[in-house]
């Protein structure tokens, strides 16, 4: 097939952060000429389309793997191998092109530990994909989607595929720390993909902000240069170095996770005080007087907008103190509207403290960005909730 090649498969490693160990190995082709300079992939299937050998180079490779796996699977069991699969040779049969599966069991491999790659956005045929992954996945086989987020790859497409694993390309994570919206995008599908039980998977990672920013966003497991290329053997040098890495990495998650709790409780308590001068005034009186409240806001100019809300029912009770509106398609609420299903309402109603404090948001009433801080107070003998739109940075 390729007499003046040498053929080689390659494993990189697949990290689990919390779990502090190396998860799985995805399978890449190696090329190199007789002079050993190294030929692309790219190159290669190439070469095997224009050969008309595309399905025997495909069935080559995975095999090669498999064999080589072995190895590492008979001292850990809960390893995995992921194993592309052309999509071209995907779309012309479903069961008969390949006989890895024999492979498999003659060397005692549990299908569980076998991932198969899927590259869902080049298979033209809805029920071809369909059948494939149901074919394999009746198999015990695992599947995962390959570059999700990347090319003509659609959420519709997760319904058809049910995937075990969606790998998230790394177009979508690289400079994520600085691109808000495939920040958004990413947490679409890691949100989509936990709904659908799914793990996911950060592919080529390079920098520690990439890492962390997925690891805030719950995605379980990485792959890429961070911690490793794809190498020829995974050597005891190599999990030492990897380990390293995730302990570099885990602490310097956990104090972005103190970070964010020191900064919460810091907005909290900034909070309370911004808005200690109404809840006093009101707290002293035995209804909701209006314009004491507009006098203390005016001296708190990064209140924007205050509203009292039923304990019980969740109406609000009066219209929105509010100083102006800046956009016209905004608008503030008005007496009795229903705020039962808000956050600010039943969190506040529910929570040990009786307060909250809202991540920053788009106001409704206004189009500023602001924090909602909600409390519980007593008027009357009775309780309401009692809440301020407070204009962030």
């Amino acid at each position: 097939m390729f007499l003046d090649k040498k053929i080689e498969v390659y494993f990189q490693p697949i990290i689990s952060i919390k779990e502090k160990k190396i998860f799985a190995f995805e399978a890449l082709t190696r090329g190199f000429d007789k002079e050993n300079n190294f030929i692309s992939p790219l190159e290669l299937l190439s070469e095997a389309r224009k050969k008309r050998c595309l399905e025997e180079f495909d069935n080559y490779i995975r095999e090669m793997a498999i064999k080589k796996f072995a190895t590492y699977y008979e001292k850990d069991k809960n390893l995995l191998l992921f194993l592309n699969f052309e999509s071209s040779v995907i779309d012309k049969n479903i069961k008969n092109n390949f006989d890895f599966t024999n492979l498999v069991k003659q060397l005692n491999i549990k299908e569980s530990n076998i991932v198969l790659e899927i590259k869902e956005d080049t298979i033209n045929s809805n029920s071809t994909l369909q059948e494939f992954c149901e074919y394999y996945k009746n198999l015990g086989y695992i599947i995962a989607i390959d570059d999700f987020g990347t090319g003509y790859s659609s959420f519709d497409r997760l319904a058809i595929v049910k995937p075990d694993i969606v790998k998230i390309d790394r177009t979508l994570i690289e400079n994520i720390n600085k691109n808000y919206i495939n920040a958004s995008i990413l947490k679409s599908i890691v949100d989509i993909s936990h709904k659908i039980g799914a793990l996911t998977l950060a592919e080529g990672v390079e920098t520690n902000d990439e890492i962390l920013i997925c690891m805030k966003n719950h995605i379980e497991v990485y792959q890429g240069f961070f911690f490793e290329k794809a190498v020829e053997t995974i050597t005891d040098e190599i999990k030492v170095n990897i380990l390293e890495k995730i302990n570099t990495i885990g602490s310097e998650y956990k104090q972005e996770v103190k970070n964010h709790i020191d900064k919460k409780n810091s907005i909290l308590k900034k909070m309370k005080h911004l808005t200690k001068d109404i809840v006093h005034t009101i707290s002293q009186e035995q209804t909701f007087h209006f314009e004491k409240v507009k006098e203390v806001m005016k001296v708190n100019t990064n209140i924007e907008a205050i509203y009292l809300i039923d304990f019980l029912s969740g109406n609000q009770i009066n219209d929105t103190l509010i100083d102006s509106i800046s956009k016209g398609f905004y608008q503030a609420s008005k007496h009795n509207e229903d705020h039962s299903l808000k956050e600010y309402y039943y969190i506040t109603k529910e929570a040990k403290t009786k307060e909250f404090l809202s991540q920053k948001y788009i106001s409704k009433a206004t189009g500023n960005m602001c924090r909602t801080y909600a409390r519980v107070i007593n008027l009357n003998e009775d309780k309401f909730i009692l809440c301020f739109d407070i204009l962030t940075n």
